[in-house]
């Protein structure tokens, strides 16, 4: 079998059928995604052929779930392509068992038609737990999203309509308690790891959220665009709010909060705080804001914030960690699939 680990001296061949078969994206991104040179290996894996062919990729987001006094090792796979033909089943399943074999839980939300077909048969199960929410803040945006479900004699009235609608849409910037205040940082510090710590105590199981995950995805992510805040309760660094803007494949401005972490014995801050990311992300000219999340903390929180829930985002997995229970209880972050899905 020709399965290889993607490491630093991999072939110009693989970064070409990266960028031709995934997203031109570029090396600069394939190096960072999979973390190429750090002294963790395995991130990612590809099959090629004696000739030199690359007949397929797997690439995989370490993580890791914290569950009281353990971690366990996770990942999500990202990218899983092959070349089409007869070869292509045997190719994307050597792959994936490699894969498999590497981690200790792989995970992976959604996936194209052919990922949804193929799980079930290799015995991975699913979770309809996570869904993705969306609160409009245009009324540009309530406007096309309404008339893109009416009869068509009818979307120039709902058009006009939606744009009567546009005050109530608007966001007030929220009064947060007067101990608690957002703080913006490049980074995240050494000293956030005790953060993290008293959190994941709070929220186990949950999915990691330390200084070292949070800046690789998030402070590293070659382009930049995303924004972190500290939460402070008092002079205390408490949790964070990362949020992005960006543009979706209709040219409306996207706002995404793509992760909030707060102290779990105020759960008043948990709407707060996805009020506070709303304001922030109207004032940088979002047309809407979305975001996908399961725990019930974060549910009730966004529906207080005036979102609609969209539907569910199907979550697979292969194994658990014994006595640990099923994904959907997991305070899981989802920050790594504002990549893996878009």
């Amino acid at each position: 079998m020709a399965i290889q680990v993607f490491g630093p001296d991999a072939p110009d061949a693989v970064f070409a059928f990266l960028d031709e078969t995934v997203s031109m994206r570029g090396r600069d991104h394939w190096r960072w995604k999979y973390r190429l040179g750090s002294a963790d290996a395995g991130h990612a894996f590809y099959w090629q052929e004696p000739d030199g062919r690359i007949m397929g990729f797997i690439g995989m987001m370490r993580t890791a779930l914290c569950a009281g006094p353990q971690c366990h090792p996770a990942a999500w796979f990202v990218d899983w392509h092959v070349v089409p033909g007869e070869r292509g089943v045997g190719v994307g399943l050597g792959l994936l068992r490699k894969a498999e074999a590497a981690v200790g839980t792989l995970l992976t939300l959604q996936g194209s038609a052919d990922t949804r077909k193929i799980l079930p048969r290799l015995g991975w199960k699913q979770s309809l737990s996570p869904h993705t929410w969306v609160r409009p803040l245009s009324a540009r945006f309530l406007g096309d999203w309404a008339a893109r479900r009416a009869p068509s004699w009818l979307r120039g009235p709902v058009r006009a309509a939606a744009a009567l609608a546009g005050g109530y849409l608007e966001c007030r910037r929220p009064a947060l308690p007067a101990d608690v205040a957002l703080v913006e940082v490049d980074r995240f510090g050494a000293d956030y790891d005790d953060v993290w710590r008293a959190r994941a105590a709070e929220f186990a199981p949950a999915m990691a959220r330390d200084r070292t995950y949070l800046n690789y995805l998030c402070a590293d992510y070659p382009g930049g665009g995303y924004r972190l805040r500290l939460v402070r309760c008092g002079r205390e660094a408490a949790g964070h709010l990362i949020w992005r803007l960006d543009t979706d494949r209709r040219g409306f401005a996207r706002g995404r909060i793509v992760d909030l972490l707060w102290p779990r014995s105020r759960p008043e801050l948990a709407a707060q705080l996805v009020q506070s990311a709303c304001w922030q992300l109207q004032e940088a000219g979002a047309d809407y804001v979305e975001c996908v999340l399961s725990v019930p903390d974060l549910a009730a929180a966004v529906r207080a914030g005036r979102f609609r829930c969209r539907g569910p985002v199907p979550l697979w997995y292969h194994r658990l960690p014994q006595d640990v229970d099923k994904p959907d209880r997991w305070y899981i972050t989802f920050l790594d699939c504002d990549r893996a899905y878009r």
